[in-house]
């Protein structure tokens, strides 16, 4: 029997939890695990060009299944009256943080002199940013970071988690900050719901320094590439033909004649 002793080892994302009992009941989730109804309708390509229905682009199904899922660990309820600052809550749990201190938590906040600046449009959120104050800690490989982000294509419309990055090296601590969207009103978030997408990047990444970065005007190589597309198999090469109509180009793909169905008489 022979080993590889250089097989390279799967670099470790350990996800745990503080509270007991949550790690069983609003696990942390690969991100392919979200419930997303809409993948499950029938696909409609486009009607003019037959391209690919959206659930089958190749870059949403990558994002689809970057990384992990955070999910609310327990019920909370966020209310709001209008005024585009304060907010009230209640909470069906709260967790002990920090063992001995007596210290429970689940909702906190920033307020507004923190966080006012960096709302992209104040009209539209709460200006106070709802915090959430998890049992989950990451121990993660040290090559990596994680990139924090929000739940996309998931439909939710109440909340938007901020963006950011996470060292694991200096902070393991996984709280979520929330840009809340309804304004007057009261919204139960229910246990279980998705808050926060992370997704793992080699540490060197970040860094735009590692690269060898180019800006330049596209070369002869490069503009040949563009034009060249791959043929399906089935095609008679040399019968394509193209044409632009009304500023779109429209290619013309004849299948082989051995790819054709065969026509059988019945009597």
């Amino acid at each position: 029997m022979m080993f590889n002793l250089f097989k390279k080892k799967k670099p470790i994302a350990r996800f745990y939890s503080l509270q007991e009992g949550v790690a069983d009941l609003h696990p942390i989730i690969p991100t392919a695990s979200v419930k997303r109804p809409w993948i499950k309708l029938p696909s409609n390509p486009h009607p003019n060009d037959g391209s690919i229905a959206t659930k089958n682009c190749p870059g949403i199904k990558l994002m689809l299944n970057a990384g992990w899922v955070l999910t609310a660990p327990a019920d909370f309820i966020i209310t709001t009256d209008g005024d585009g600052v304060n907010f009230k809550y209640s909470e069906a749990q709260r967790f002990n943080l920090e063992q001995g201190s007596g210290q429970d938590k689940y909702i906190d906040f920033h307020d507004q002199n923190q966080t006012e600046r960096i709302l992209d449009d104040p009209s539209k959120s709460l200006k106070t940013v709802v915090k959430i104050h998890t049992p989950w800690r990451v121990e993660l490989d040290d090559d990596y970071l994680l990139l924090q982000v929000p739940v996309h294509y998931s439909n939710e419309k109440r909340f938007t988690p901020a963006t950011g990055l996470l060292d694991p090296r200096y902070a393991h601590v996984l709280n979520v900050q929330l840009f809340w969207h309804v304004l007057n009103g009261e919204e139960l978030v229910k246990a279980g719901t998705p808050l926060i997408q992370y997704i793992p990047i080699p540490r060197k990444a970040y860094v735009s320094s590692h690269f060898n970065f180019i800006c330049d005007e596209a070369t002869d190589e490069d503009r040949k590439m563009e034009r060249s597309f791959n043929v399906p198999s089935n095609v008679e090469a040399d019968k394509i033909s193209a044409k632009i109509d009304n500023g779109v180009l429209k290619v013309l793909l004849p299948k082989a004649k051995s790819s054709l169905g065969r026509k059988i008489s019945v009597k």
